[in-house]
C-alpha cells in the first residue's frame, strides 16, 4: 500500500537578468584628493568633491564625458600622485569587482611600450577573469614650441609597429577629447554598435580650438594625418558647425577584424552573455548529445544574438538592432567527446558608411 505525496519545486531556467557591462567605464588619473580609493562616479557627481578643488588630469577628462555622455552615464575613477603605480591600480580594481567595460588611462604614454604594457594587461584580464576590457590611451598633446606637423612627427613612433586589439590612443590634442570620447561611447541614446564619427549623435563639446605655436589652428590636415598612423581624433566637415570625432582606431594588426571599437564592443557583448549561459548549463543533461539536446543547445546559446539583433520601430522608421539577425548556420554546436561541447557562433555587424559620395546630373527628358 502507499499514501499520496505531492511536492512542488521551483525550476530554475537561467532566464534572469544580468548585469550590464557594456558602457561601465573605469579612469585613472592623476588628481589632489582621495589618491589611491575606487570612487563611483556618475552624471550626478560633484568632481571637485572626490578629485580636489585644483584643475587636475582626472577632472578634466572625467568633466568632458560627463558633458559629453548623458544623464545615466556611470562608472568609477581611481585618483593618484605623480608616479604611482598605474597597472597596481588596475589590479586593485579588478580584485574589488569592479568590471567595466572600458579603462580611461588619463596620464600620457610616452613609448611603445606603454601601449604593449596596456594590451597586455588587458589580456592577462581576460585570462584570469574572463572580463573583457578595452583601454582608451592619452597621448600628449601640443607642447608651447610645437607646429602641428611637429607634434605628428613627435606622434608616429608611438602606435609604429604596435598590435594591440584592444588598445587605442588618443592625442591630447584639445586637451579633453579623451574624456569627452567615452562620454560619447557611453551615450544611452545610442547604441554600443554605433560609431563615435556618428554625426546625429551630436557635436562634441571640447575645450578651445587648439592652435599651435605659429598660431595656425588644427585642421583636418593634422586629423587625417594621425588617423592613418592609427591615433583617434577628432574632425570637422567644411561649412558644418561643430567638432566630432573620427573612428577610435584599435592597434589591431593590418587586416584584423577588430581594427574599430564598435565591432569588438559587440563581439565582446555576445561573449559575456554567452559565457554565463555556458556557465549554467555546465552538466545540465538536457544540453545533450541527440538531436534534441543540440536544438535546445541552439536555441539557448543563440539566445543572446537574438536579443541584440532586435530592431525598433518607431512609426516609419526602423532603427536596427545590434547585429543583422542569426540565421540557421550563426550556431553550431559539435560534442568533441562525451564530456566536451564546442560552441561557435557568427555575428554579423550591420554596416554604415563613413564615406557618402553623391552624383547629381540634369535631367532633360522632355
Amino acid at each position: 500500500m502507499a499514501q499520496g505525496k505531492v511536492t512542488v519545486a521551483a525550476i530554475q531556467t537561467g532566464s534572469g537578468a544580468t548585469k550590464q557591462i557594456e558602457r561601465s567605464v573605469l579612469f585613472i588619473g592623476q588628481a589632489s584628493e582621495n589618491n589611491g580609493k575606487i570612487l563611483s562616479i556618475n552624471a550626478q557627481s560633484d568632481f571637485d568633491v572626490e578629485f580636489g578643488a585644483a584643475d587636475s588630469p582626472l577632472k578634466t577628462q572625467v568633466k568632458a564625458w560627463q558633458r559629453n555622455g548623458d544623464d545615466l552615464v556611470s562608472g568609477y575613477a581611481i585618483p593618484h600622485g605623480a608616479g604611482d603605480n598605474v597597472m597596481a591600480l588596475i589590479d586593485k580594481a579588478m580584485d574589488q569587482d569592479v568590471s567595466p567595460e572600458i579603462i580611461v588611462i588619463c596620464t600620457p604614454v610616452t613609448g611603445k611600450a606603454d601601449i604593449e604594457s596596456y594590451q597586455a594587461k588587458a589580456l592577462e584580464i581576460l585570462s584570469s577573469l574572463a572580463r573583457r576590457v578595452r583601454f582608451l590611451l592619452a597621448a600628449p598633446g601640443l607642447t608651447a614650441e610645437q607646429s602641428w606637423p611637429d607634434l605628428v612627427t613627435s606622434l608616429q613612433p608611438l602606435t609604429d609597429g604596435v598590435v594591440g586589439d584592444r588598445v587605442a590612443v588618443i592625442p591630447l590634442l584639445f586637451g579633453d577629447e579623451l574624456g569627452a570620447v567615452t562620454g560619447r561611447l557611453c551615450k544611452s541614446a545610442v547604441t554600443i554598435a554605433d560609431s563615435p564619427m556618428r554625426v546625429l549623435t551630436g557635436a562634441m563639446s571640447l575645450m578651445p580650438h587648439p592652435e599651435d605655436a605659429a598660431g595656425n589652428p588644427l585642421t583636418n590636415s593634422t586629423t587625417a594625418t594621425l588617423d592613418a598612423l592609427r591615433f583617434s581624433c577628432t574632425q570637422f566637415y567644411a561649412d558644418f558647425d561643430g567638432t566630432y570625432f573620427g573612428d577610435v582606431n584599435m592597434l589591431d594588426a593590418e587586416g584584423g577584424d577588430f581594427q574599430k571599437i564598435e565591432i569588438g564592443r559587440i563581439v565582446d557583448m555576445a561573449a559575456r552573455a554567452v559565457r554565463i549561459i555556458g556557465i549554467q548549463n555546465v552538466k545540465n543533461r538536457r544540453l545533450n548529445n541527440s538531436s534534441t539536446g543540440i536544438e535546445f543547445g541552439k536555441r539557448i546559446m543563440g539566445k543572446p544574438l537574438r536579443d541584440m539583433a532586435r530592431s525598433i520601430n518607431i512609426g516609419a522608421d526602423k532603427f536596427p538592432g545590434l547585429i543583422r539577425a542569426p540565421k540557421d548556420d550563426s550556431i553550431n554546436l559539435t560534442f568533441m567527446n562525451a564530456t566536451t561541447l564546442q560552441v561557435v557562433l557568427k555575428v554579423k555587424p550591420i554596416d554604415s558608411p563613413n564615406t557618402i559620395i553623391v552624383g547629381i546630373m540634369l535631367d532633360n527628358a522632355e
